[in-house]
């Protein structure tokens, strides 16, 4: 059957469409970083006005995936295979964010991936801290682990679709080319890893039982005849 290009229109005029430009991304502060400052040059800055930053600075995103990790079983025992299903594999997230003048959001997943991981030692603005060296040691999932909530808007500013994305933490900070050639915009691109996710609200339920249907009575007028009356 060839493209119908009417039923195409009709289909967008009955059912609409969304752009993948009009969405949010909400970073929940982790435990391990709320009530904390993040020293900046000798400056206090609170973590929590960083992480409110953070829903103006990231410009891309990519929503989650799920793969089902299959196993190929012989029907029979032998002969031919089939896949059947054996596990769920959720893909990383990856994240694009606009830096700030101060560095203050590049600091802040800097910071966050090192109290996930101590790969290094504070560093103070005159060098590394005394006595202070890196732990090689990981947190507690519960602590540095968070709700990242993704929200997807319709052409007039309508929340449309929330995802959440559970016990979400930094796993990967890419390298920041520089260069003196190059005068684009600074970014930064982090990797989210995660436990699972959620279509906020969506979920496959049974259909209703059709209402019994109660029985027709016809209404009509009827003439009463009274005894004695001709």
């Amino acid at each position: 059957m060839p493209f119908n290009i009417q039923g195409f229109k009709e289909n967008l005029n009955s059912y609409g469409y969304l752009d993948n430009n009009s969405f949010d991304v909400i970073v929940k502060t982790p435990k391990i970083l709320q009530n904390k400052v993040l020293n900046n040059q000798g400056t206090d800055q609170d973590t929590q006005r960083i992480a409110k930053n953070l829903k103006m600075r990231i410009e891309q995103i990519r929503a989650p995936g799920i793969n089902i990790m299959t196993s190929q079983i012989q029907r029979y025992g032998i002969g031919s295979v089939q896949n059947m299903p054996i596990n769920a594999q959720f893909q990383d997230v990856y994240l694009s964010l606009l830096m700030d003048h101060y560095g203050e959001i590049w600091q802040y997943w800097y910071n966050w991936a090192n109290l996930v991981f101590g790969f290094n030692g504070l560093e103070s603005a005159n060098g590394p801290t005394i006595n202070s060296f890196p732990s090689y040691q990981a947190e507690y999932k519960d602590d540095y682990s968070t709700v990242v909530q993704i929200i997807i808007y319709d052409h007039f500013g309508n929340s449309i679709q929330k995802i959440n994305l559970y016990e979400a933490f930094p796993v990967s900070i890419r390298e920041v080319p520089l260069s003196w050639g190059d005068a684009n915009l600074m970014r930064l691109n982090v990797t989210l890893s995660y436990t699972s996710y959620a279509l906020v609200g969506s979920s496959v339920q049974p259909q209703p039982a059709p209402q019994p249907q109660r029985p027709f009575k016809s209404v009509r007028n009827s003439t009463t005849i009274r005894p004695g009356v001709n």
